[in-house]
């Protein structure tokens, strides 16, 4: 648990809407369909030749009115994104870090209650978060895996929420 000032990165993957939601509220069933891809059997291949490892990104974008989810791959910026994938390029920033002790892989639990945990964390260290991601100039929740072989054997496993001033709200 600790304070990072997190470095501008690449994700290349693809996004979901609160719409693609699982009645749990996570995005399982869409990872699951992103995971069995060619795209991201590619990918791994690339990462593991480069660097000796890979990893799964989670990233919710929040917005006043909506929010959007991103699934992929954190990558270096030269790797090409794989037909009918998009990137996107997260801004540098402070952000609250919490590492889990044991990473597992569990997709199926929802992105709300793993942001309750950063958030709870987060205030029993006495660090401000932004009330609302909604209205954070930084509006990022940032869930990263690492792994040398497989998503079953991960080594590393972290969630960030960015701290950055929220914006007055706008008035009609």
């Amino acid at each position: 648990m600790t304070v990072l000032n997190l470095t501008t990165f690449k994700l290349v993957g693809k996004v979901a809407l609160a719409t693609d939601m699982d009645p749990n509220g996570s995005f399982y069933s869409f990872s699951q369909e992103l995971e069995a891809s060619e795209q991201m059997a590619l990918l791994d291949e690339q990462l593991m030749a480069s660097a000796g490892q890979s990893n799964r990104l989670g990233l919710a974008i929040f917005g006043p009115e909506a929010s959007q989810y991103w699934y992929g791959v954190q990558v270096p910026t030269n790797i090409v994104t794989p037909t009918g994938w998009t990137s996107y390029q997260v801004p540098a920033g402070p952000a609250f870090v919490l590492t889990q002790a044991q990473p597992q892989y569990l997709a199926q639990v929802g992105v709300n209650y793993k942001m309750d945990q950063v958030y709870d964390a987060a205030a029993k260290a006495k660090v401000a978060l932004p009330d609302s991601l909604g209205h954070a100039q930084l509006p990022f929740f940032v869930e990263k895996m690492t792994f040398k072989t497989n998503l079953d054997e991960l080594t590393s496993q972290s969630y960030a929420i960015y701290q950055s001033p929220e914006m007055a709200a706008l008035e009609d």
